[in-house]
């Protein structure tokens, strides 16, 4: 009898201690292995940050580069002058070593600030690769040398004349600006690098003198070749054995890579090898929803570390932007009223009508500033409550008419949905922008849906939805197309500004962008924002309706 007893409480003790050892077992396993997935995805958040923040100073150049090439100076061959104006501000530009203007036709430089206006010179083989491919946009090079203070990265931008590129403006970069970024940027104790497309070292947290414009190791170009972001096993240099996570930018092609210690993965994948083979048996239902889990955690958490970086890159280009916005609505102030003083000296019809598309063209340069502010914030709104089904009365006919009549427009504000928070006259624009792009997506007509409605997540916010039955976008281009000045239209017919002045509406209004597309299948732009009490006039007259 009392080994009967004996044997129920040990059997009564296995039983109630056996699943707490198997969870036990279960929970150091997922443990371990959280620990590596963690690893490696704080690695590719560091890689991802490294490549936004070098894509945002590569970006800002390039946009500075791309305002000096539409100077009325380099339209006139005023050379002296150009060449004087670009090298006062190359020298504002921390890491711009030299600029070249090179005509196309004679395939020489026309003048470069480093030397000077002096007699033309032999075109940088840089150039002359740039103008075997795509000359009607701007390009950025990996590592060149082979020219006075190089190595360093060049940027080129056409110079159009009549609508076609005449001359290359070019800006020779100083490698050490991308090197301060990965610094400032890799976690302590990894071996961090920049590569540019074809697998040269641009930046190295170790040896960068020394490894500057020198082929990476076979490991990190194979890695580049096959795929844009991963993780790889190699041996640096200095012999240490490590994993190297990566992330290649869509703007240069070139990648951020950051090596992980080889240990520092291959101890917990190791462990948790044994203790899962240990508790197989016994919990593998358990397993397979701790993977899950763990699997939709890394999802989010990579999707939320991409929005982050979008929106470093975004904010780095804005800053840029503000700058340019202000400079330039300066500038027109002082030709608008310089034309109406013009305007009320003369009676020449001649020179009223030249007078009058002047002013035109004034205008709207005006509402292009007042894009590029709403986007970079620089001019803060005036919130309030916004009734959607009173704003979309008014709106109605001006968006039938921007869309025309081979498109069928439909609007549906639901009453649980009709209040937002934002700036009226802002949203208006924002909303005819999202249309007249629709407009554009559906050339032989086609249906375009403005539909309000809560948020699905029971968040405190209205969904606005813009539905076009339209072409539709790749990945490729729905990845950038809130980004200032990036346009799939030809040359002349886009500014680049329409989606970014949306974004900058929503988010100065509390509320978010997300754009829904595939090829061929239409685009569904959501317009997140905050639901709004109505005032106490608005909450009396919705009242009595």
């Amino acid at each position: 009898m009392a080994r009967l007893e004996r044997a129920t409480l040990i059997g009564l003790a296995a039983a109630f201690v056996l699943p707490i050892i198997l969870f036990a077992t279960l929970q150091t396993a997922s443990a371990l292995r959280a620990q590596r997935a963690q690893i490696e995805t704080d690695a590719l958040a560091d890689a991802r940050v490294i490549s936004a923040t070098v894509d945002a100073r590569l970006l800002a150049d390039q946009s500075a580069l791309q305002v000096l090439s539409t100077s009325p100076l380099l339209a006139r061959h005023d050379w002296a002058r150009a060449e004087a104006r670009i090298e006062t501000v190359r020298r504002s530009r921390i890491g711009w070593r030299n600029v070249i203007l090179t005509d196309i036709a004679t395939g020489r430089a026309v003048w470069e600030t480093r030397t000077g206006a002096a007699t033309a010179r032999p075109m940088r083989p840089w150039v002359a690769d740039y103008l075997k491919g795509d000359t009607h946009a701007p390009a950025i090079t990996g590592v060149v040398g082979a020219a006075p203070d190089c190595p360093c990265v060049a940027v080129n931008v056409p110079v159009f004349e009549a609508e076609s590129p005449r001359y290359v403006l070019t800006v020779e970069l100083d490698p050490a600006i991308f090197q301060t970024i990965l610094i400032a940027h890799s976690p302590r104790g990894s071996t961090s690098a920049v590569v540019d497309r074809h697998g040269l070292f641009i930046a190295r947290s170790l040896a960068y003198q020394r490894k500057l414009g020198t082929p990476a190791g076979h490991a990190v170009r194979e890695a580049i070749a096959k795929a844009r972001t991963g993780l790889y096993p190699g041996v640096t240099s200095e012999g240490q054995s490590t994993f190297g996570v990566f992330d290649t930018s869509a703007v240069s092609g070139w990648s951020a890579h950051v090596g992980v210690k080889a240990h520092l993965l291959t101890g917990p994948s190791f462990g948790a090898l044994v203790l899962t083979a240990i508790a197989a048996l016994a919990a593998l239902a358990l397993i397979a929803g701790v993977a899950a889990f763990a699997y939709r955690q890394q999802r989010i958490r990579r999707r939320e570390e991409a929005r982050a970086a979008q929106s470093a890159k975004l904010a780095a280009v804005g800053q840029l932007a503000s700058g340019i916005a202000h400079d330039f609505n300066n500038l027109l102030m002082v030709i608008s009223i310089s034309m109406e003083r013009v305007a009320r000296k003369t009676t020449d019809p001649t020179l009223r009508r030249s007078i009058d598309s002047a002013l035109a063209a004034t205008e709207r340069g005006a509402r292009l500033i007042s894009q590029l502010m709403a986007f970079t914030r620089s001019q803060p709104l005036d919130l309030g409550p916004v009734d959607l089904r009173s704003m979309f009365e008014n709106l109605q006919d001006l968006l039938q008419q921007s869309v025309g009549q081979t498109v069928q427009l439909a609007i549906h504000i639901s009453d649980d949905a009709r209040w937002v928070t934002s700036n009226v006259g802002q949203l208006e624009m924002a909303l005819m922008n999202l249309a007249v792009n629709a407009r554009d997506a559906m050339p032989d007509g086609g249906k375009l849906t403005f539909r309000s409605s809560p948020s699905k997540d029971g968040a405190n916010s209205v969904e606005l939805d813009v539905i076009d039955t339209g072409d539709g976008m790749s990945k490729a281009v729905m990845d950038r197309a809130m980004e200032p000045f990036f346009t799939t239209k030809p040359v002349g017919q886009g500014t680049g500004l329409g989606l970014a002045q949306v974004y900058g509406v929503i988010t100065q209004s509390g509320g978010s962008v997300e754009i829904r597309s595939a090829p061929g299948a239409g685009t569904t732009v959501s317009l997140r924002l905050e639901r709004a009490k109505p005032s106490a006039e608005h909450g009396a007259l919705a009242a009595a309706e």
